[in-house]
């Protein structure tokens, strides 16, 4: 994942959880291997090993922020089902095993373009054939009004780095063409969030 410094309060995370999985949870019924990008505090995790019960949940952060992550869940370490943080750079080597499923949450707005690039031909070579990419934040879209919250958030970040920024859904799915994943979902979600879910084209 980026090494961009992260920005907001971690409690998004225990905020944002239980929409997310109510959301996901008819989505990854089937899916035992698990990939979570940019990890934070780990609050993701924890939370899936109660609403996804026969899933293994791999975590993983940016090497600068990988100790941070594992300080965090060093109570909840469990190999069959929460097993040791990987360090991904999303820029760089990715582990070598194929997931079910990936998912991130307000990774892409933090991350440089080419960095966002990254992850979705990273996530495409190591998704199973008709696996899922979840990818839950703030986007704009031509199809919906902007909401002023998500401008001003745009404008923060990109003030602070101009590399960063809400990333277009448009752009997104053109990526995610590029690397044979279609998009097959799009979910409303709380706070002018989204939720977009990708499958991995057949082999």
């Amino acid at each position: 994942m980026s090494t961009q410094p992260r920005i907001g309060d971690l409690s998004a995370a225990e905020r944002n959880k239980r929409p997310i999985f109510d959301a996901l949870a008819d989505w990854l019924v089937d899916a035992r291997d698990i990939l979570e990008i940019g990890s934070g505090d780990g609050t993701h995790a924890r939370y899936a090993r109660e609403r996804l019960p026969h899933a293994r949940w791999q975590t993983s952060e940016a090497p600068g922020h990988i100790r941070g992550l594992t300080a965090a869940l060093v109570d909840a370490h469990d190999e069959a089902r929460l097993p040791s943080p990987l360090a991904l750079d999303v820029r760089s080597a990715w582990p070598a095993q194929r997931y079910d499923a990936i998912f991130a949450a307000n990774v892409a707005h933090i991350m440089h373009e080419d960095a966002v690039a990254a992850m979705f031909a990273g996530v495409a070579s190591h998704l199973v054939a008709g696996g899922l990419f979840c990818l839950y934040g703030p986007f704009f879209d031509d199809d919906e009004t902007p909401g002023e919250g998500n401008l001003a958030f745009d404008r923060a970040l990109r003030s602070r780095d101009p590399g960063m920024g809400i990333r277009r859904r448009e752009a997104l799915d053109a990526l995610a063409g590029q690397h044979g994943l279609v998009r097959v979902a799009r979910l409303v979600m709380p706070s002018d969030n989204r939720l977009l879910i990708w499958r991995r084209d057949a082999d």
